[in-house]
């Protein structure tokens, strides 16, 4: 049993600190939430570094690498939100779905774009009456008008919606079906389509835009269709582990970041003489969150080898990205506590890092639905949603 990455990962890893530290300094953050976009710089810089493609086929112009070096970059990157830009919804939803689903014009279209920075994508799933409940609030629906189709409805919480170029929008397009799940499908929709209207919604969350998105009678060519019509639901299923595994490793970076800005500060900071680093309490709380943090990078890297290797880990994807965001929300939390009144001010980042941290408890899926699936999966028992 290896627990080692490999050189190539371990340099990756490094790479991609020394870029945060070099290129993604707190003033960089700051003035990125003040201007209320990411930085088009570092979002081209990650192009130019590979990193946009990292899991992209080389034959569209990626690295070819799988979902383990995503999930590195990932808990690299996420510390330097919202500056760094939708680099989850576009790696993950934009490359990951049409990667899996896309016709071969789809993929000769989109994946050489979104490699070279050209093309983000926003996923847009969420109903004004759903939340987790997405198939029993799917009020969004597409309807054949010739030889394409019309789309109307309305989403929410659809991240990056203001810069994205592509929407990748669920709908129902057959209501006459056994399963909810059925009759579903994806559309990759042009941003700038008429019909579209766009409204942000103001949050506590430090990430660029989440969004309400209406839909009135959007007209869509045939090959907007990603994937099998009325097997949308399905496709969406074959790209959680993706999403979960994705979402542990930016709860975790949230805490790793806070860890590091606490351990400094009390190695710095003195009281009574001494640094508070020589402090029984302070020294437990630091002890809590090195365990916690690395016991959740093990369930990340875990789960995410071994969708890399192709085998089964829905529970384990779930279980990595509950235990990482209640672990990063604990970690942020005791680095407020260390830092003391400091912890709330705009002066350090860590009260930055809990808001960030405290996203992961809710989406892409709430912990409490998360528990649900594991008691399902690993503990086999009944279904209670």
């Amino acid at each position: 049993m290896n627990f080692a990455l490999t050189p190539e990962q371990a340099q990756l890893r490094q790479a991609a600190r020394e870029f945060m530290r070099r290129e993604c300094p707190p003033e960089v953050v700051h003035t990125a939430l003040a201007e209320g976009r990411h930085s088009e710089a570092l979002w081209r810089r990650m192009a130019e570094l590979g990193w946009l493609g990292v899991a992209i086929d080389e034959r569209y112009g990626g690295s070819g690498g799988d979902i383990l070096d995503m999930a590195i970059l990932m808990e690299e990157l996420v510390r330097g939100e919202p500056a760094i830009g939708p680099y989850f919804n576009t790696v993950c939803f934009g490359g990951k779905s049409i990667g899996f689903f896309g016709s071969e014009a789809q993929k000769e279209f989109f994946l050489p774009r979104i490699t070279r920075g050209e093309c983000v994508f926003a996923l847009s799933i969420t109903e004004p009456g759903g939340g987790t409940d997405v198939l029993g609030a799917m009020q969004t629906r597409a309807e054949r008008n010739g030889d394409g189709w019309v789309l109307d409805g309305a989403k929410m919480f659809t991240s990056a919606a203001q810069r994205a170029d592509y929407l990748l929008v669920v709908a129902r397009t057959n209501r006459r079906v056994e399963k909810p799940a059925q009759g579903i499908t994806l559309f990759v929709v042009p941003r700038a389509a008429p019909g579209i209207t766009v409204r942000k919604i103001d949050t506590l969350v430090p990430i660029e835009d989440t969004n309400a998105v209406f839909y009135d009678g959007v007209r869509l060519p045939a090959d907007a269709v990603l994937g099998e019509e009325g097997r949308g639901f399905y496709q969406l299923l074959a790209t959680l582990n993706n999403e979960r595994i994705l979402g542990g490793a930016a709860a975790l970076g949230c805490g790793v970041a806070a860890y590091e800005a606490a351990l400094a500060y009390a190695r710095q900071r003195t009281a009574f003489g001494k640094i508070i680093g020589q402090l029984q309490a302070i020294q437990h709380y630091l002890a809590d969150m090195a365990t916690e943090l690395d016991a959740a990078r093990l369930m990340v890297h875990r789960a995410a080898w071994l969708q890399s290797q192709g085998r089964e880990c829905g529970a384990e994807a779930t279980m990595a990205k509950m235990y990482a965001a209640d672990v990063a929300v604990r970690a942020c939390d005791r680095a407020i506590q260390i830092h003391g009144g400091m912890g709330l001010t705009s002066e350090v980042e860590v009260a930055r890092y809990w808001r960030l941290a405290r996203l992961w408890q809710i989406g892409p899926i709430t912990n409490e639905q998360c528990r649900n699936i594991i008691a399902q999966l690993r503990c086999e028992l009944p279904r209670s949603y």
